[in-house]
């Protein structure tokens, strides 16, 4: 199954992490990968960073940061 897409702006509301999880889980859920989204979110919560946030959702989705930043 292909990765959904899903872009942010690092700089705007929609770099905020929440925000992001909450576009994976809509992504994630429309995939029927629910099961992906719960052990993803455990992972991010037990992650040390935003970058590392962003690179474990990476795994699960195709996230573009549309200034580039991350």
């Amino acid at each position: 199954m292909e990765k959904a897409r899903i872009e942010f702006d690092s700089m705007g509301q929609s770099g905020n992490v929440f925000w992001i999880l909450g576009a994976v889980k809509d992504a994630l859920r429309k995939q029927r990968r629910i099961t992906d989204y719960n052990t993803m979110w455990e992972r991010v919560q037990n992650s040390g960073s935003y970058t590392e946030a962003l690179a474990i959702m990476r795994e699960y989705v195709d996230l573009v940061d549309i200034r580039g930043r991350y």
